[in-house]
């Protein structure tokens, strides 16, 4: 078993067993950290045998409806408790008393109609506690929190019962991070309670209807950094000056969530940024205006501005009535002060020219998924229209021409970042013309196919990402930092086209290597991303990547985004953990050490033919094949010669003028087949000598130290060394014209040795008066 796994099963049995372990305990999954998961496993009860190893517990979305004084008594070391989406609807006053490390505690969606401060007596480091979604309808008879000083984020209320909300609930709390309140249904606020809270940066409000929403900014608007007013009808909204005007404020911004206006609460709530001076910013998310826009019968003419507001976000606003908004004109002059605008997915088509002209103090504005184009546009970046503005950003609307919105857009002298993204261009034209301070250009998802001189030269910032391009080729001598991810990329673009660049993205690309050389040649490059390509991982490649120990602080996705390619055998692998071959990775060595092998091979071949005779093997082979072509033995008609002499040219005298004499003369005649006169011109030699013995009745190998050093009396003994002896018979006939010593005899003629040692054989007599002897013995062979 690995050690991991092993370390697990061991922490998973300390954990959840000990004596009387309830069969829910198997529910539960535990790794070494002491993180347990049992959430969503249809439990009824807290597992029994929970020890001091646990330090986080989810059970939630089970069916828990209790908790006992024991369940989690010996859970010491427990930090995190999910509670949440159960049944429960006791717990005993001392079921947390010794969680006192816990800093996470999470009741919410429980049953719970009754909360005691006893609970959270022992709870002195608990930093996050959620009670929504319960049936109380109070936070009970005394306060709840004032035991837990370290408190940073508080979640109570829900959407029918809670009603109350008194000057004890809160009281104990200084600082919150977060206090969200669900009370939809709210009837009773009593003055002061929220005010014991010094700070609150962040209150997200939960109201139904808005009748006692200023009594609460009463309380909070000196001590409040962000409202968060959700799912409430502002209908009736009324706002009242001399209730905060001689007030200090410190909330900084308000947001609005799925809350509903009128004209006239519309009105109200612009009353509420002139009082509450310190609001700089205003969000409104997924609002809804039911009105048409008639401002200007009501008092919006005695607000001069937005108080101090400077950003202004709208998400997703409805207007039903939209077809019969009026044009606005009357809250034209309230945005001189406002400096950052972001208008998103709201169907706006047109900004008029004569708002354009009142935002004077605009910087940045957002227009993304709307149904802005050219026509509007024009209309929108009118003469004079935002002077001020540096950041436009008009993603995925429905702009089309790449050239027409740049000329459209000179008349922004100040604009130096653009976002046109997700607008669909399809192409770029040659020539351009921009706003002169163009430094930032965001042009990804346009479906631009190639990049040309459109682009403005000044630009230090160009996002080209998920297009169709496939090469890189512009000069940009400013550009620093380069986004061209999701493209069709098969190399890094070339260094000297962008001599600045620090910060290049060019991820998801087809790109499949990279060099040191190139990475070196952006002299400033501070930050690459180059991962999700398909790298080929050859030996260079592994080489540079694997021996660039910085490497690391320059490629921000190293090493788990380079995975190989090819070679198939390391395909998938990270390209850090790839290993290669000797024979892939030094292919050059390997072949120069197998030519060299391979040299030394035939070398010593060479050596050992030419010392065991190899080269003769060879020529006997070629011999015995030529041999295989004919008949085993000739038929008798084709024989032509009594005897085949086969002699060393150096004892051709002793052949011509005594053999040949005694027996061509002889009475009746022999006759003898001679290289010299018989073999037939014009033919190769060796099918001379195979047909000569074939057509012979015998062989007459003359022996001496000349035959045993001739070539060709070799090619001749060798056919006759397969041809006779092979074929056992008396069809060759030795003459020894002088003593050889049989060591002379080479090894390959093995054969012959044996029958040298085994058959007699003629031997030349010195002496003259045994010579006549000879020539009759001699006779008598041939004829045999």
């Amino acid at each position: 078993m690995p050690r991991a796994l092993w370390t697990a099963w061991v922490w998973a049995v300390i954990i959840l067993s000990t004596e009387g372990a309830s069969d829910q305990a198997s529910s539960l999954s535990c790794d070494p950290t002491g993180v347990c998961d049992g959430h969503s496993r249809s439990l009824n009860s807290i597992p029994s045998g929970l020890t001091a190893g646990v330090k986080s517990l989810d059970l939630s979305n089970n069916e828990i409806t209790y908790v006992g004084n024991r369940d989690l008594q010996r859970c010491v070391n427990l930090k995190t408790l999910r509670l949440g989406a159960n049944e429960i609807h006791t717990v005993e006053e001392d079921s947390f008393f010794h969680l006192r490390n816990l800093e996470y505690l999470d009741l919410s969606y429980n049953r719970l109609s009754n909360l005691s401060s006893s609970w959270f007596r022992s709870l002195y480091v608990l930093k996050f506690l959620n009670l929504l979604g319960n049936l109380y309808k109070t936070l009970g008879e005394t306060s709840l929190f004032s035991h837990l000083p370290n408190l940073r984020t508080l979640k109570v209320g829900n959407s029918n019962s809670f009603t109350e909300i008194h000057e004890k609930d809160f009281t104990g709390l200084t600082f919150l991070e977060e206090l969200e309140i669900s009370a939809q249904n709210l009837q009773i606020y009593v003055p002061k309670s929220l005010k014991s809270i010094q700070n609150i940066s962040h209150l997200i409000l939960h109201l139904k209807q808005p009748v006692l929403l200023v009594d609460i900014l009463v309380d909070i608007v000196s001590s409040l950094d962000c409202l968060e007013l959700r799912d409430t009808n502002l209908h009736t909204f009324h706002f009242s000056e001399a209730s905060i005007s001689e007030m200090s404020t410190s909330v900084k911004k308000l947001i609005f969530r799925n809350v509903q206006f009128t004209d006239e609460s519309f009105v109200e709530v612009v009353k509420l940024f002139n009082y509450v001076s310190g609001i700089l910013e205003v969000e409104f998310d997924d609002c809804t205006h039911d009105g048409i826009g008639d401002f200007g019968a009501l008092s919006l003419d005695r607000i001069r501005h937005l108080g101090n507001v400077e950003t202004l976000t709208i998400r997703k606003l409805h207007i039903p009535q939209f077809f019969l908004f009026h044009d606005l004109s009357s809250i034209y002059p309230l945005t001189g002060r406002v400096k950052r605008v972001t208008i998103e997915n709201s169907k706006v088509f047109l900004v008029p020219c004569l708002l354009s002209q009142h935002l004077k103090s605009l910087e940045y504005l957002d227009l993304s998924e709307n149904l802005m184009s050219e026509e509007t546009l024009k209309n929108s970046a009118c003469k004079d229209a935002w002077p001020f503005l540096q950041t436009l950003v008009l993603r995925q609307n429905r702009l089309k021409s790449l050239e027409k919105t740049g000329e459209l857009l000179l008349t922004l002298e100040n604009l130096n970042s653009l976002d046109i993204s997700k607008n669909n261009f399809l192409s770029m034209p040659e020539t351009c013309q921009w706003p002169g301070k163009m430094k930032q250009l965001n042009l990804s998802s346009t479906r631009i196919h190639s990049l040309t001189q459109c682009l403005p030269q000044t630009l230090e910032i160009l996002d080209v990402s998920n297009n169709n391009l496939d090469s890189f080729s512009l000069i940009l001598p400013q550009l620093k930092e380069l986004y061209i991810s999701r493209n069709k990329l098969k190399a890094l673009p070339d260094a000297s086209f962008l001599p600045v660049l620090s910060v290049m993205r060019i991820s998801r690309n087809i790109i499949n290597t990279f060099s040191k050389e190139q990475l070196d040649s952006f002299q400033q490059l501070k930050t690459l991303e180059a991962g999700g390509n398909n790298f080929i991982c050859s030996c260079d490649f592994l080489s540079f990547t694997q021996g660039q120990q910085a490497l690391g602080r320059v490629l921000v996705d190293w090493p788990d985004d380079y995975r190989c390619d090819p070679p198939s055998h390391v395909r998938g692998q990270r390209v850090q953990d790839a290993r290669l071959s000797l024979s892939e990775c030094h292919r050059a060595a390997v072949v120069s050490a197998a030519c060299c092998a391979l040299f030394l091979l035939l070398l010593l071949t060479g050596v050992l033919c030419h010392r065991f005779h190899g080269l003769w093997y060879m020529k006997m082979m070629w011999a015995w094949l030529q041999a295989k072509r004919k008949p085993r033995k000739a038929p008798r008609r084709d024989i032509c010669y009594d005897a085949f002499v086969s002699y060393s040219e150096r004892d051709s005298y002793w052949v011509e003028n005594l053999m040949v004499q005694e027996l061509e003369h002889f009475n009746p005649p022999f006759k003898l087949c001679l290289h010299k006169r018989d073999f037939i011109p014009g033919k190769w030699i060796i099918d001379n000598i195979i047909d000569s013995i074939e057509k012979s009745h015998k062989t007459i190998f003359v022996l001496s130290e000349n035959f045993v050093k001739s070539e060709w009396c070799k090619y001749e003994l060798d056919f006759s060394h397969f041809r006779l002896f092979d074929e056992n018979n008396d069809a060759a006939i030795l003459i020894l014209l002088e003593p050889i010593d049989k060591k002379a005899i080479p090894q390959r003629f093995c054969k012959l040795r044996k029958i040298m040692n085994t058959k007699t054989y003629l031997e030349w007599p010195v002496d003259e008066t045994q010579q006549e002897g000879f020539w009759l013995n001699l006779r008598a062979a041939i004829r045999s």
